[in-house]
Parts: structure tokens; sequence; C-alpha cells
């Protein structure tokens, strides 16, 4: 526990800013309030008695995904494990999919500067129970308000915008709190109505009653007598900040009885490192001290950015970065969040759920690059699997991006060895030696002896007799020196295939329904696994498989996902060592008993796009089904 808390401390150093959903790379975003590298000693602080065993801690929000994203800085979470805390007295598991834009997490990480541990923290859960048009709603007696701050939007799943939201829908709020102890969402997700009874609130502990078991955070009186407390042995105490969790409704008397209570408090070693972002409360102008959530904050020998201390104030959005000495975090840096500029969001992933250039998704979050400048290729070298780099910003929900990079062979993304995927027109070909181009893409490419060759939507064979300059085709392959030698080509269909595409949906109806924010026309006659057509609802996660016919989207057929014991991880493949050693989206995966669909598992490589299916068992996903999606 210790070294946890050592961890946390240090990544607090790096960025304050759970209200600011956007953010660059540690190497290219000015938010980012200390060095290069977010665990270095702050030079502003004195330099204190060193952590034995190193390490950091980070607490914010996350703005993208390369690695992940923590307020702007770049962590590595190449071999971490995830949680999200619900029960906040169970260690939780989970997988890198259940890290979202704008989520509140914390990061434990090692003397090598990896993360750990990533745990997403929601603010709240439950049920709404009231709306505030325009503004925001409550639930489990809290009020949560929506930013529409162009620094700090909120991000949305399962609905667009705050009007798509109903009384007694189930959602998750991630955000902190103003000084008048409101929620300031940086992330909604509306959930299936489907899903079990829980409420969780973070707050902090008022009119508490040690003889009757009650206390009240933010509004929500609270009987605590049935609760396990966590950390063992603690003491609760009024102005404390807590966890409560229950598996019951609130009754009709704004009770929760809790079965679980968490004491959220730091405890930490001297001179450890930490960066943390959130909205300042309990200022105190004159001695330049104020809370970040649990954490106490001494700006008093801090470099202001975006403004200077006079610009403190209750509410204010900040980034901060120090060290952790006795019992605060001594601040060498102190960010304003404040601008547009704060808000920037930045993907690098490979495309799954491609639809067109103003829908798809990257590392789970749903992009529309329609006004995007794109570099090295155009749109027509866009589809599921290809790799890019992106920049943008929030609004309702989906990523505007400004500036979209498709990934070639540039040093810097180090792709030999690497399955990529190339979509286009082949041009430049010369049959003697097999060497060709894509129109749009500088990447050079060569046909091998062991090039396979297939149509779209089939598992027919093609010849490298029907490969000529003016063909459209999809092109995969491993780069070795330079060269990207082809594994496969695939000819495009002269007919639409279906696409497959997966998410929350909303707006239902019995014709129509939104998913990744595009409209989907079915029926009552459209094919339905896991359920019926009445299962089809605001909150559900389903897989659709979509047929394209001019601008409209019609359902072929509707998977129910979600309400299973089963988990489901999307992404790309990494650390292929064998069918039963390799990684989804950063996730350990074992598929030596798995169904495969869309392909075999001779076909798996590092680069390939894959979601997988199954069961966690110690930490590792045992595969159930792996279907490919690109």
């Amino acid at each position: 526990m210790e070294q946890r808390l050592k961890v946390w401390v240090a990544a607090l150093v790096a960025s304050v800013g759970l209200c600011a959903c956007g953010g660059g790379s540690s190497g290219s975003s000015s938010a980012t309030p200390v060095a290069t590298t977010p665990t270095s000693v702050p030079t502003a602080v004195p330099t204190p008695t060193p952590a034995p065993s190193g390490g950091a801690y980070a607490q914010g929000t996350v703005t993208g995904f390369g690695s992940v994203i923590i307020d702007g800085v770049t962590l590595d979470d190449s071999s971490a494990s995830f949680k999200v805390e619900q029960d906040p007295s169970l260690s939780s598991t989970g997988t890198s999919n259940d890290i979202k834009l704008g989520m509140k997490v914390e990061s434990d990480q090692g003397s090598d500067d990896k993360i750990k541990t990533l745990t997403a923290l929601p603010e709240v859960y439950g049920r709404i129970s009231e709306l505030q048009v325009g503004v925001g709603f409550k639930l489990a007696g809290q009020t949560v308000k929506v930013s529409t701050d162009a620094a700090a939007p909120t991000v949305f799943e399962g609905a667009s915008v705050l009007a798509d939201l109903l009384v007694g829908d189930i959602v998750e709020v991630h955000g902190s709190r103003d000084a008048a102890g409101v929620i300031v969402a940086t992330r909604i997700e509306r959930k299936d109505p489907a899903s079990a009874v829980m409420v969780r609130v973070v707050g902090v502990v008022s009119a508490l009653d040690n003889t009757a078991k009650t206390l009240v955070v933010s509004g929500l009186t609270v009987n605590f007598s049935s609760a396990k407390l966590r950390p063992e042995g603690v003491v609760l105490e009024n102005g404390q900040l807590i966890a409560v969790w229950s598996d019951q409704a609130i009754s009709a008397a704004g009770l929760m009885s809790a079965k679980a209570v968490k004491v959220k408090k730091p405890q930490v070693g001297d001179g450890l490192k930490m960066q943390i972002g959130g909205l300042v409360v309990s200022l105190n102008g004159t001695a330049l001290s104020f809370k970040l959530g649990e954490v106490m904050v001494d700006a008093s020998k801090a470099k202001f950015e975006g403004g200077v201390a006079a610009d403190l104030a209750n509410g204010k959005a900040v980034r901060v970065g120090g060290v952790w000495q006795t019992d605060k975090l001594v601040a060498a840096s102190v960010k304003f969040v404040k601008d547009s500029a704060d808000a920037k969001v930045e993907l690098k992933g490979p495309i799954t759920d491609y639809i067109s250039l103003a829908s798809f998704k990257v590392r789970g979050a749903l992009v529309d690059a329609s006004a995007a400048k794109i570099e090295g290729g155009t749109v027509d070298n866009l589809a599921n699997g290809v790799l890019v780099k992106l920049e943008g910003s929030i609004a309702s929900g989906v990523v505007q991006a400004k500036a979209l990079k498709i990934e070639t062979s540039s040093a810097s993304t180090k792709p030999d060895q690497a399955v990529r995927t190339f979509p286009g027109e082949i041009k430049d070909y010369v049959l003697a030696t097999g060497k060709f181009t894509l129109a749009g893409v500088s990447q050079a490419m060569q046909l091998t002896d062991k090039t396979v060759y297939l149509n779209t939507g089939s598992d027919k064979a093609a010849s490298k007799a029907d490969f000529a300059n003016g063909k459209k085709v999809t092109i995969r392959g491993e780069v070795v020196a330079d060269i990207l030698q082809v594994r496969e080509v695939k000819f495009t269909a002269t007919k639409a295939e279906p696409v497959r595409l997966s998410g929350v949906v909303s707006g239902v109806s019995s014709s129509q329904f939104k998913l990744n924010g595009v409209l989907i026309l079915w029926s009552s006659t459209t094919p339905i696994e896991g359920g019926t057509s009445a299962s089809l609802v605001n909150g559900v996660k389903v897989e659709v498989s979509v047929l394209k016919n001019a601008d409209l989207l019609q359902a072929q057929k509707i998977e129910i996902k979600g309400r299973a014991s089963t988990l489901e991880v999307k992404g790309a493949l990494s650390d292929f060592v064998s069918i039963s050693d390799f990684k989804v989206a950063g996730q350990k995966t074992d598929a030596s008993k798995a169904e495969f669909k869309d392909g075999k598992s001779s076909d798996l490589a590092n680069g390939r796009v894959l979601e997988v299916k199954g069961a966690l068992s110690n930490g590792v996903l045992i595969a159930t089904r792996v279907s490919f999606e690109d």
C-alpha cells in the first residue's frame, strides 16, 4: 500500500485537471505542468529525501490514448492492470477498454515510469431522479452539472447531449466538485437499464453520528451500520472524503444503506512526485493553499502558468505538479485550465467501426474527421485497421479531429514486424519486381511468393494475375527494411458489404436508433441475437451489422452485448508470442481454445485488430471467440 501511495503522490505532480477533457502528449503540450518526463523532480521545490524505491502517482482526467494520456501527460500503460472502482471494499478487475475519455482515474507508476495499476474512479453512479433542463440532473442526492466550458467539456456515451437523458436512466458520472459541492462532469455514460442495482457516491462526510451509524454525503443520508470500512481500522470523521457504495436502491425517504465505505485519504511517503488535476476548493488565499479532492495543495512556492496566484479561486480548474511533504502536495507548478487549447484530445491507434470520415473510432473514442487536415494519405486510405494519430477536441461526446496523420514507416512508429493495413488504389506496379504503391500513400510495397490473394466478403481465392494498376485493394503486411512485404491482398468488392459497428444505442424508436453518432434504420423483423426487439432500448450495448445504401444505414443483424458474464476487448494485437500468449488493447490474452471468426489462428500477428470475448482468469482473458475486425 505504501508503495502504491508513493506512486500516487508522484503522478499528481505532472498534471492537475480533473475538469479538463483535453491535452496533448508530454512532448507536445504546453499544458504539461512539469518536465517532459512526468516523474522528474520539479526544481521549484527543495529536493526532499528521495523515495527508496522510486515510482509516481497521477490522478486526473483521461484526455487521450497513445498509451494513456492523463491531463495532457502521456504515461506508458503497456504493462498496466486495469480497474474500475465500484464497490470500494473489493479489488476490481477490468481491461484497457474500460478506460475511456473523460474518466477520472488514478495511476500508480513503478520506478521505470510505467503504470502498474490504472483505476477509473466514478464520482457518482445511479438512477437520474430529476432533470434540470439545460443545466444537468440529480441522482443519489447529488447535483450534476454538464460543462459547456470549451476548456473542459463533458464527454457523453449512450447520449449525445443532456437533452437525450431521461429520469430513471442509469448513469455513471466522472468529474470533480466545485465549491458548492456540485459535480462538474467530465464524463456521463448512460448504462444498460437492465444493469444490476448499484449506487456509488464520492463526497465529504458531515453530520456524522457514530451512535446511530449515520452520516451525510453532499445531502445524501447514509446508514453505514452494515458497511465494510476501508482501510481496515479506519475511524470516520467529519470532513473526510469518502466513497460509499450499496447494492440496494436509495429508499423513498432518501436513505442509502451502505455496504462499503472507503476513506480516500493519501498515506504516502515524503519526497514522492505527484500530478493531480481538479477544481480548487477550500482556498486559503493568504497561505496560497487549497484542496483538489482529498489532496491538500501548498502553492506558496509554485510557478503559475496561464495566470498568476491572484487568479486562484474556488471552482477554478487547475493542473498541479509537485512532491508530497508530510501531509500535503507541495506544488512546483500550477497551470490554469482556461481555453480550448487545454481541452485538446490526442489519440493514436488503429481505426475501428469505420463508416466514413465523419464516423469511426480510435481506442474506443468516437471520431469525426470530416474537417481534419489529413497527412500521409487521403480519405481513400482510411479503413478498419489503419494506424492513425489525430488531435482534436470534444463536442457532444465526439472527438472533432483537426489533424489526422496516417502512420506509415517513419522511425517514430516502429512498424517493423507489425502487421499494417492500407486500403487504396494500386499504382506504379512493376510486374518484374512486385513493387508498387497505393494512391495517396508514400509507403513502398512489394508482393512476395507468400502473398495470399482474396476477394472481399469471401474466402474465394483470387490470384496475382488479378493484381493491376487501378484496382482497389486492401493491403496487409509487415514493414521490413522500409518496404511493406505484402502478406495479403483483398480486392475490393463490387457491391456494398456489411460493416460491423459496436457501442451504446440511444434515441431508440421502432424504426431507428443512434449508434456511434449515426442514425441506423431497423425494424421488428431485424434479426437480434442475445435478446428480442424489446431488448433494444437506450443504454444497451450492441454490435450491429450495417449495410450502407447511399446515405442510409440499414441494420442487417443486431447483437445485444454486455448482459452476459463474459468480458469483451477490442483493439490492436501486440506482444504476440503464441496463440496462448499475446495482448489485445493491452490486455493479456489466451486464445488457445477460442473459436475464430473472419480469420484463422494462423492470421494472428502484431497489428491485427481483434474483438475478443471471454472471461478473466488471474489477469488473463481466456478467449472463447476471436473476431478479426480489420
